[in-house]
């Protein structure tokens, strides 16, 4: 077999897989010509291919993947990464992974994202190399007590937006409107960080009620509703926006615009290119970060709210994971979550009604 960085897309078909040790208790084995190759450079062109990026999840992979690969050199005994070979990954390995990073204290959480990753990893493999199998597919990650994402109540919202409104009004000036837009539209729609960012124009309807063909983190697309009481905010906003615009394009066309994106940047713009105005993540999570007055905000926590208040206003859960983009409905399960003390409290008013 030949290896090289496009072993993704050149595959010997020659190869064949080896019959498993035992079909019931063994541990299935890749095959040889598979088992030889580098690991270090299979994990590197995965990464390319899967988290070549400077969003959070991209970062998160990277980091998943680092660490899996220092600790797989230790239980190897090899000095370098790149002595590793794929036949040293297998499920006994991945299992101790796993238990390792419990046993120095790492969050039960953060290690099922890190085998989450070295699932995904191994499943993509075993998808384009024939030969591979995934060495982590069967193991289990660890069991944690599920707890609702934290989110901000209705009294917090109403203080951020006022902070954000304020700071508009006395600083002025087009960054302040933008981040307020950006604020309000997140709380309004529940986006993440990565999708509103790369929200082009064209994507946005002219009447301000749809915004179409959102990618989400699973590169599915999906439709997303703006409010009637967003769409105003969103209108001022838009008019803000032209007229920045105008400074690098006098005659600003709709052929232009609809490759812009919705949330500009003009640090560094460059009229011949369009990319050029995009906002870095980065910048994202700062403009909402500047809003925090007693917790400290970012995206995510803001597409928590949304969802938690949709939930309780809707009790419809199947409705809430489809506004968030949900393939699978067990993942919005985890707003339904409630804590000991209002279990408590349902208990006693229960049984109180019983009594009456």
């Amino acid at each position: 077999m030949r290896l090289s960085c496009q072993w993704f897309t050149i595959i010997d078909t020659t190869v064949t897989m080896s019959e498993p040790l035992s079909p019931i208790f063994g541990e299935a084995r890749p095959s040889e010509s598979v088992a030889d190759m580098p690991l270090g450079e299979v994990v590197r062109e995965y990464i390319r291919l899967y988290a070549d990026g400077v969003s959070h999840t991209a970062k998160a992979k990277r980091l998943d993947t680092d660490r899996f690969l220092s600790f797989l050199s230790r239980h190897r005994r090899v000095k370098e990464i790149d002595q590793l070979k794929v036949r040293d990954w297998d499920f006994s390995s991945t299992q101790r992974f796993v238990d390792e990073s419990l046993k120095i204290g790492e969050a039960p959480a953060t290690v099922s994202r890190r085998l989450a990753t070295l699932k995904h990893m191994g499943r993509v493999l075993s998808e384009r190399l024939s030969g591979f199998i995934n060495p982590a597919r069967e193991v289990k990650p660890p069991k944690e007590q599920p707890t609702r994402p934290k989110s901000i109540n209705a009294g917090e919202v109403k203080e951020i937006m006022e902070l954000a409104r304020s700071r508009r009004e006395n600083k002025g000036g087009f960054i302040s409107l933008r981040n307020e837009a950006i604020l309000a539209l997140l709380l309004d729609t529940g986006l993440r960080a990565d999708e509103i960012r790369g929200i082009r124009m064209s994507q946005v309807d002219p009447r301000l009620q749809w915004i179409d063909q959102v990618r989400t983190k699973g590169r599915r697309f999906r439709k997303v509703y703006i409010t009637s009481k967003m769409r105003s905010e969103l209108a001022t906003y838009l008019s803000a926006r032209e007229q920045e615009l105008k400074r690098f394009f006098p005659k600003l066309n709709p052929a232009i615009d609809s490759k812009l994106p919705l949330f500009i940047s003009v640090y560094k713009a460059s009229a011949s290119d369009t990319r050029s105005f995009d906002m870095g993540a980065k910048t994202i999570w700062r403009a909402v970060r500047a809003f925090s007055i007693d917790t400290k905000l970012h995206p995510h926590l803001l597409r928590h709210t949304f969802a938690t208040d949709l939930l309780e206003d809707s009790r419809d859960i199947r409705l809430v994971a489809q506004a968030l983009g949900h393939s699978d409905v067990r993942v919005t399960m985890r707003y339904t979550e409630r804590g000991d003390e209002e279990v408590a409290q349902a208990l006693e008013k229960a049984r109180n009604k019983t009594k009456n």
